[in-house]
Parts: C-alpha cells; structure tokens; sequence
C-alpha cells in the first residue's frame, strides 16, 4: 500500500484503528471492528507466502483442486493429505475456495473469519456488561498486540479452528443463545483441526463444573495432560477410527514433543510471560468479577478462563499445544478478562467510595484499588514491549507483499 512493507501496513492499520475508534461516537463503536477486521483480511489477501510456509502448500492444493474439482478433493481425503480424511470440514473449506477466481481469498477470508469472530466477543462483552470506551480499547489492543497474525495467516486451519471454538465458548457461556449453533460449532472446530478439540473439551468442562471448586481441577489441568497424551494413544492401539488416529499422530509427533527448558528460545520465553500475565489478571481482578452483579454469566467465563489459564500451565511440557493457546486463546482471554474485570473494579469503586476502597474495605480489596494505576501502566506498558516484539522477532518478521501488489 504506497510503497509500504506488509509489516508497516499492518502497523498503519493498527494507528488508524486506534484514532478512528476515538472519534466514533459510542453507539457506532461496532465500527471500528469492522473497519480493521476488513483490513486485516485485505493484508490478508495480499500476502505472498514463503515457499516454506503452510500457506504456499494450500496454493498448490488450491491449484489442483480448481483444476481437477471435486474428483481431485476426493483423492486428497483418500490419501489423507493434510489430514482431511479425519478433518473433512478443513477440506472442504479448502475445496470452496478453490471455486473462487484467486488463492488469495484463502487467507483473506481466514483473517476476516479469525477477527471478526474475536472482536465480535470484545463487543459483545461490552455491550453486555457496560464496559466504558476506554476499557474495551485497552481490551480489544491486548488482543491485536499479543495475537500471531501471521501463523494464522500461513497455518489456516489451527488458528480457525480456536478462534471458532472460543467465539461458541463465549455465545455459550456468557450470552446464553443460539445453543445448537454453538454445539455446530464446536463441531466444525474439531472437525478443521486437531488443535480445535482441546478448546471445546475445556468449554465442556467449564460448563460442567460450574458450581464445583476450582482446586482440584485446576490440579487435574496441570498434570493430567500427560495423562491424556497417553490415553490418546492406548485408544489408538486398540482402535482403528481415523478420528482417533488423527490425534494421536499429532500426540505422538510435534505437537506434543516435551519442552526442552534449557534450550528455549526468546519466542518461548515471550509466550511464558503471556501466560504469567493473563493468570496475573486473572488473579487481580477475582474478587469484582465473582462479585459484582453479573455473577452467573461472568462466574462462568472467569471458570473458563482459569481453566485455559491452568491447562495452558500443564501443556508447558507439551510443545505446540501451549504455544497455540498462548496465541490464540489467551490473547482474547487476558483482554476480555482485562476490560471487564476493571469496568467491574471501577463499578464496586463509584458504589462505595474510593477512601473506603482503600482504607476501610477488606484487606484484599484495598490492596488491588491501591495497586489499580500500577497494573494499567504495566497492563500498556506489556502490550508495546510484545507489539514491538512481534514486529522484531515474530513470524510477523516473514510476512510480505509481492512488490507490484504494495501499490494502490
């Protein structure tokens, strides 16, 4: 776009979200999530992919199936390409785009599925909860700064396959609506990608165990993983089921692979602090969350969310696992956690009285109001230092245009 790189047209999007979100008047505040979501897609729609990534392998299986039509899908499911034999939703997602004139709408409709769903759920929440402009700003940036734009971009199918599975754990657990739409869903999400199952188990657990303690599930979340891999994989030998087996290919290979901490990288130490700062504001904000006037709904997005929050602790020994909900989980769940716990913080504050607050409310409560303007200034100050390394040292890095395509 004008001579800019897709690296300083992403950060251009991003200004320009933020001003124009400031001059919208608030009964229009839908429409800056729509304007960035539509120009995330057109990045979307004008990335090259690198030879090496996912994305130039669904161009090849674009290609192909554009030519040879609905015989050629067939032969990748029976050859199980890409898995599509156990995903079939993956595959005919593929296959319907390739009925379109360009390959380019791959990535392109991914993105705007990927954000619109996620920032649906940011406005959804506000709306629901009377969340002020500023909050649900500094909500809806957590999400842009922490989220991978470009493994979403080049991988598809995982970063789909969660961002469907929370946009129906939200609708289910908070909004209460469209019930069948939401089990569809998390169908469709175990269906595109082998990531998209743990979500929708989580969910299933969130809402189960509604009105149990925590403890000891939180306990389960952290060590059982290493259970379930190994459960995964006695299902598999004693059963030939392409579901199961597709699994347990993902457990027994990459994804799975244990961690080796003393070879970890920069990109693992910044996915470490992701997580220690969304268990953080987890934390901080318990007490107005579980105690305001929302508490059914919000008890149970702040039960989901401590149980994403604990198992993402247990899949640390677990390779690829933690490094996707860390990307595309926790990023929607420390902004939602964020701007809602501290419109409920803000709320109990204007009912009772800021001195009160701080001196003669429980201990716990006057800690975390005498602590508020220190946790805003760390909640803004992490959110430039991951953005700045996004743009340094993140798969953001390998993401470009074709020269020709950098002009409007």
């Amino acid at each position: 776009m004008l001579g800019f790189t897709a690296l300083q047209t992403f950060l251009i999007f991003i200004a320009l979200f933020a001003v124009i979100y400031w001059i919208t008047p608030k009964k229009l505040s839908w429409l800056p999530f729509v304007l960035i979501t539509i120009a995330f897609a057109w990045i979307g729609f004008n990335v090259v992919p690198d030879p090496a990534d996912d994305l130039s392998r669904y161009f090849k299986a674009l290609n192909e199936m554009r030519d040879g039509g609905y015989d050629t899908l067939q032969r990748y499911i029976n050859e199980n390409q890409f898995d599509f034999k156990t995903f079939r939703v993956a595959a005919y997602y593929v296959y319907f785009i390739s009925k379109l004139p360009t390959n380019q709408w791959l990535p392109c409709i991914t993105m705007f599925i990927v954000y619109g769903l996620g920032f649906y759920c940011i406005y959804k929440a506000s709306k629901r909860f009377g969340i002020s402009k500023t909050n649900t700003f500094l909500g809806a940036m957590f999400f842009i700064c922490t989220y991978w734009y470009y493994d979403t971009c080049s991988g598809t199918r995982n970063g789909l396959a969660f961002a469907i599975a929370f946009a129906c754990s939200y609708q289910l657990l908070v909004e209460r609506k469209y019930k069948l739409l939401c089990y569809a869903g998390f169908v469709i999400a175990s269906l595109t990608h082998s990531g998209g199952i743990i979500p929708v188990v989580l969910v299933i657990l969130a809402e189960i165990t509604f009105n149990t303690s925590g403890k000891f599930l939180n306990f389960l979340l952290v060590f059982g993983i290493i259970g379930g891999a190994a459960g995964i994989r006695w299902l598999a030998s004693i059963s030939d089921n392409s579901f199961i087996q597709g699994i347990a290919g993902k457990v027994d290979g990459r994804e799975a692979a244990a961690i080796d901490f003393s070879s970890t990288g920069t990109m693992f130490r910044v996915n470490m602090v992701v997580l220690v700062v969304v268990i953080a504001l987890i934390l901080y904000f318990s007490y107005f969350i579980l105690n305001c006037d929302y508490t059914s709904e919000l008890k149970r997005f702040y039960k989901y969310s401590s149980i994403v929050a604990y198992f993402c602790v247990g899949a640390l020994f677990s390779g690829l696992i933690f490094v996707r909900f860390v990307r595309w989980i926790l990023p929607l769940v420390g902004g939602m956690i964020y701007m809602i716990g501290m419109q409920m913080e803000n709320n109990y504050i204007d009912e009772k009285g800021i001195s009160y607050c701080k001196y003669y409310s429980p201990s716990t409560v006057a800690i975390r109001v005498r602590f508020k303007p220190i946790v805003t200034f760390a909640f803004i100050a992490f959110m430039a230092v991951h953005l700045w390394y996004m743009c340094n040292g993140s798969s953001l890095i390998w993401m470009h245009f074709d020269f020709e395509w950098s002009y409007l």
